[in-house]
């Protein structure tokens, strides 16, 4: 009776044993998912601020920009009324007292004097234009993509590539 008792015994401190592992197991486990759980939080708590200040950020920028292209746009659209509005009238009163005749022989050198009235807004001075193409050789150097150059000058794609090309000839040469 005796080996039954100590067998008895011994089975029931493994059974305690084994209940005092589960519970230390249990404890610790919940201990590591309170710890994922608190540093989770504060995870995505750093990234709503840090949202919330890019979207601040994001909305300062686009207002400063849309201001920006609102002034642009008043002083374009101030400075190429009057400009354009008295060369036009000229033209229509030489064509009205010109005969019909002399006329049509004039059609060819009209057009550029109807688009010089636009040309202070859109041509640029030959030397602007070097400096562009100079500025997008640089940025192109730097390792700016067409469109991205194309952008920052604001200018087209195609004139940006058609630059590129020609200056990496005239290096070849």
């Amino acid at each position: 009776m005796y080996p039954f008792i100590f067998i008895s015994i011994a089975l029931h401190l493994v059974s305690f044993l084994c209940i005092v592992l589960l519970y230390l197991k249990q404890s610790k486990s919940s201990e590591v998912r309170e710890e994922v759980a608190s540093s989770m939080e504060e995870y995505i708590e750093q990234l709503e601020h840090e949202n919330d200040r890019l979207m601040t950020q994001v909305k300062t920028f686009v207002e400063k920009r849309e201001n920006q292209l609102d002034i642009r746009l008043r002083v374009l659209e101030q400075n190429g009324k009057p400009v354009q509005q008295p060369r036009q009238e000229p033209q229509y009163t030489q064509s009205q007292s010109q005969p019909r005749e002399p006329l049509q022989y004039e059609q060819q050198p009209i057009p550029p004097q109807q688009t010089e009235p636009r040309s202070p807004i859109i041509i640029q001075h030959p030397s602007a234009k070097n400096e562009r193409n100079q500025k997008a050789i640089q940025l192109y150097q730097q390792g700016f993509a067409a469109t991205d150059i194309a952008r920052l000058l604001n200018c087209g794609t195609g004139e940006i590539e058609l630059i590129v090309n020609m200056h990496g000839r005239s290096l070849q040469r």
